[in-house]
């Protein structure tokens, strides 16, 4: 909710109240019986505080709503080109190892993987399982919304599972569409926990009912040294 509010931001999508002390944006959720619902602010007056402050969740037809606002927010947006937010299978998916290993290598540790070489042959292992599951289902590779808060730049990344052998899925591989002279390609350029990925696709697509098997797979795994010794155990 907290990422929806800041896109709504971006955009200026929020709407205000004729007498500008509320304003309301669309939470992208809709109710049991597909109403939308909304979250409303209300003006903070007290001077060296946050300026709004959250007052509640009302659906479209709530009559708090209804009497303060004339028309529904609109939605957040996060790409100008729908295509960005969908893989396609008829690109090659190249590896940045030395990003990928040397600079999130702490991320392997917590993983339960410490050894460099291993590493590097367990994502090139874990790149042709991934290949060959997109080519079957596409929407493996869920959406992310990336914004730097530094230099202001936005884009969508694709988040996809990295499945190394003989172990649950913990690290998810970012996914950047790379458009060169010579050819239009995917770089894998980091990599998350799998729980930061899914959290964070969210945002924007409910994800596969595969995703949803490789977070019951982390609940039932409360030993994280029992992926590498999955891995170890493997003929």
């Amino acid at each position: 909710m907290q990422f929806t509010y800041n896109r709504i931001d971006e955009e200026n999508k929020f709407v205000y109240s004729s007498d500008g002390k509320l304003r309301c944006m669309n939470t992208g959720l809709l109710t049991v019986y597909n109403q939308e619902i909304v979250a409303i602010f209300a003006k903070n007056d007290m001077q060296g505080k946050q300026p709004w402050f959250f007052n509640g969740f009302f659906k479209e037809t709530d009559k708090f709503f209804t009497t303060n606002f004339s028309s529904l927010p609109l939605l957040a947006d996060y790409c100008d080109n729908v295509k960005d937010l969908i893989y396609d299978n008829g690109l090659e998916l190249k590896l940045k190892k030395e990003h990928i290993i040397d600079d999130n290598f702490e991320r392997f540790v917590a993983a339960g993987y410490s050894n460099k070489a291993l590493i590097s042959v367990l994502l090139d292992s874990a790149k042709g399982t991934l290949e060959k599951k997109l080519k079957r289902n596409f929407k493996l590779a869920l959406p992310f919304y990336y914004r730097n808060t530094e230099t202001g730049e936005s884009k969508i990344q694709l988040l996809a599972p990295l499945y190394f052998p003989g172990a649950p899925v913990r690290l998810a591989l970012v996914l950047n569409k790379i458009q060169s002279d010579a050819k239009e390609y995917y770089e894998g350029v980091t990599v998350l926990p799998v729980e930061w990925a899914y959290m964070n696709s969210r945002l924007i697509v409910k994800p596969d009912e595969e995703w949803a098997k490789i977070m019951d797979e982390i609940d039932s795994t409360s030993d994280k040294n029992s992926i590498q010794e999955a891995i170890d155990n493997v003929d």
